[in-house]
């Protein structure tokens, strides 16, 4: 077990249709690869599971709701394409515009270690995104509500320090038992994080949410391809539209422009 990562970003949403994506990919094509994962793909994309973890009344997803200027979200993430795929616990913490992403990579009994932190005290004081995440389990009550997958192809530029822009597709959610801390689930159940104008089914999701990933300032070359393909900045949290999914009816559910959903 060891910190993978601990990195401050900010992120840029929109949703575009498959079009547009064209026309990014090309855009972005003299600044920008494949990232390693979706090189060794042939269709250049990779499955993403997270497991979603809340306080039994909701909490984080409320802080979301409220726009609180510092929260944060639980997850417990994974490759399932890639064979024997470690598990990462992550939290995802926002402060103001800043995002604040702390990862440790786990094995397979990750569940004892998230449901009783002294199970392998010697490994929780060796990694510091460890404890960063079973503190605030512990903290809250924090319990599995939601798994969220989805394929994601994913590019990193080579003329920056730090960029990426990754395209997600398919994005769906599956409620789980809380008692169960497992990525298990049934063929049926899931629901996709729709869109109310374009995204109606798991089957015919229409939108692709382009995420735009950077250090501080914005890359000159993103600020081209925002601007040359009319692209509207918005909030998009899928961990919110899938709690809503399942609550909410499609027509009353709609993201909302920058400055509210993380």
């Amino acid at each position: 077990m060891a910190d993978a990562l601990r990195i401050e970003r900010r992120e840029y949403k929109y949703l575009v249709d498959e079009a547009t994506v064209e026309k990014i990919r090309w855009l972005i094509a003299p600044f920008c690869v494949l990232d390693p994962y979706g090189r060794s793909s042939p269709d250049m994309q990779y499955t993403i599971e997270s497991l979603y973890l809340d306080s039994p009344c909701l909490a984080t997803y409320q802080a979301n709701l409220d726009e609180l200027l510092d929260r944060y979200k639980l997850r417990i993430r994974r490759y399932p394409d890639a064979p024997q795929s470690p598990y990462f616990l992550e939290v995802k913490r926002k402060v103001h515009e800043v995002q604040i992403k702390s990862r440790a990579m786990v094995g397979a009994d990750w569940a004892d270690l998230c449901n009783d932190p002294w199970v392998d005290a010697r490994a929780i004081r060796q990694s510091g995104n460890i404890e960063r995440f079973t503190t605030r389990v512990h903290l809250i009550g924090a319990q599995p509500t939601r798994l969220v997958r989805y394929k994601r192809e994913a590019y990193m530029s080579t003329v920056d320090d730090y960029a990426r822009v990754t395209f997600d597709r398919g994005i769906r959610g599956y409620r789980v038992d809380p008692e169960r801390w497992s990525f298990e689930s049934t063929k049926s159940g899931w629901l996709a994080a729709d869109h109310a104008v374009g995204q109606r089914s798991e089957y015919d999701l229409g939108l692709t949410l382009v995420e735009m990933k950077f250090t501080t300032r914005v890359p000159t070359w993103m600020v081209g391809v925002i601007e040359k393909c009319h692209m509207q900045r918005l909030s998009f949290s899928k961990y919110g539209r899938l709690v809503e999914a399942f609550y909410i009816p499609p027509e009353e559910r709609t993201p909302k422009h920058a400055g509210g959903w993380l």
